[in-house]
């Protein structure tokens, strides 16, 4: 029994004996310490352990990803370094970006971290309202570095770091013109007439509970 690589590069492999195949297995692999290459996007995990069981050295599969592997195929099945690939964690960048004292290592620190996640933890941890401002200028306008600049030379080192909260799913239709992060849109939808009115107009559906889906009568300065 031989066994069955998956790699995205091939290159180490082409070494001694090799033979190279596109799409199917079109030569029988069943030559002694020979090394078969297979392009090829699509294999199961069964045809994998049958083809292990034919050749008698080892065959290469370059893929970009891999199939689903389950422990059947464990004995026989390897990934080569650059199969696995892990899925990059910010936290610990972010964590240090709005945490340390040195801010030229924050700023270091915060360059990896994607803005849209950035955003999200200056949320949940920055309340300061000229930070604030600031990003809004330079977000998605001007290039990263001056967002990533903004957080880690406009924000003071932080020590209860939190985490952003997940973001329930509403079945709440919005008014128009309003957000969901509009903190004082059922006050004034449901004191201010004028408003009420209007949304009454629009979209009944999205009344705060509890208020009259009939239009009132509203009184004017002339």
């Amino acid at each position: 029994m031989g066994v069955i690589i998956f790699t995205q590069d091939d290159a180490r492999y082409r070494k001694g004996d090799y033979l190279t195949m596109y799409g199917d297995i079109t030569i029988n692999p069943t030559a002694p310490d020979t090394t078969y290459i297979l392009h090829n996007k699509k294999f199961s995990e069964d045809e994998l352990i049958y083809w292990a069981s034919v050749i008698p050295y080892r065959m290469v599969i370059v893929v970009e990803k891999p199939p689903t592997l389950t422990a059947k195929s464990e004995h026989c099945v390897i990934l080569d370094q650059n199969m696995k690939v892990h899925k990059e964690q910010h936290h610990r960048s972010m964590r240090a970006g709005l945490c340390w004292t040195d801010r030229d290592r924050a700023f270091k620190a915060l360059k990896t971290v994607p803005l849209p996640l950035a955003n999200a933890f200056i949320k949940a941890n920055v309340n300061d309202i000229e930070v604030g401002r600031l990003l809004a200028r330079c977000k998605y306008t001007l290039h990263a570095d001056y967002t990533t600049a903004v957080i880690a030379y406009g924000v003071n080192p932080i020590s209860n770091f939190k985490w952003p909260s997940k973001q329930s799913k509403s079945s709440y239709i919005l008014p128009f013109l309003t957000r969901q992060t509009d903190k004082y849109m059922d006050i004034i939808a449901t004191n201010d007439p004028i408003v009420t009115n209007e949304i009454r107009r629009d979209n009944v559906k999205a009344l705060p509970k509890g208020v009259n889906k009939r239009k009132q009568k509203v009184i004017e300065w002339i």
